[in-house]
């Protein structure tokens, strides 16, 4: 039998092989997750490391939703002397095998002392009871010497004032994992929740100035002491 003689493809012979070895890569890639995510998925990545002639601060890290997203710039501004803070915000809730990838992104392009998470406004109680383990295991895993610390989440203001029973929910399922890793608690919801005067905007989720430098300044308080 004569050997086939090799031929080099043609550039559409090239391309289609290309389409099909990604497509296939991508069929194998897709997260396992039945769930609906929100109509808006969004993840803000904001890291910061020692600048050029600058002083060897640790490096602290803080993860959450749009909660964190809005304290973040005021607890670096309060810990500027003491800390360099970077910020991972998104919208992913416990249980979503993509934040597990978002985390381990993060964590794998520096070395952080210091780790203040929340993942508590979305997604239900049951993704907190089935997905937060997962995100203690990787943060341990990832960041094996680092410091961390858990915030409550804070709550969304309801009719009449009454109690934002989801949140306190969530909370109270996270409390169990996180006592039993033996992660200290800073409790944001308290704060808010027991303040004197409403601190939420408008929109009953956020908040105002007023109550987003409350929030950093007792986010700040919690790092210092953790700090090397």
């Amino acid at each position: 039998m004569t050997p086939m003689n090799p031929r080099t493809l043609t550039l559409a012979e090239a391309l289609l092989l290309t389409f099909i070895v990604m497509t296939h890569a991508w069929s194998q890639d897709l997260y396992d997750y039945k769930k609906l995510r929100e109509a808006q998925n969004w993840t803000t990545i904001s890291l910061k490391t020692k600048p050029a002639n600058s002083p060897d601060l640790p490096l602290v890290l803080l993860i959450g939703d749009s909660i964190a997203v809005r304290y973040s710039a005021e607890v670096g501004t309060a810990l500027k002397d003491k800390a360099y803070i970077s910020l991972l915000g998104t919208s992913k809730a416990a249980g979503d095998p993509a934040l597990l990838d978002e985390i381990k992104l993060v964590l794998r392009q520096n070395v952080y002392s210091v780790i203040h998470f929340n993942l508590g406004l979305h997604g239900d109680v049951a993704d907190v009871r089935t997905g937060l383990p997962d995100v203690i295991t990787t943060l341990k895993q990832y960041a094996p010497n680092a410091k961390l610390i858990w915030a409550t989440s804070t709550p969304c203001q309801q009719k009449n004032d009454a109690p934002d029973t989801s949140v306190i929910e969530k909370n109270q399922a996270a409390a169990e994992h996180i006592t039993k890793a033996g992660v200290p608690v800073n409790d944001l919801y308290t704060l808010v929740a027991k303040h004197p005067t409403k601190l939420w905007d408008g929109g009953g989720v956020h908040y105002t100035a007023e109550g987003t430098a409350i929030q950093s300044k007792q986010v700040a308080q919690a790092i210092t002491p953790l700090l090397p």
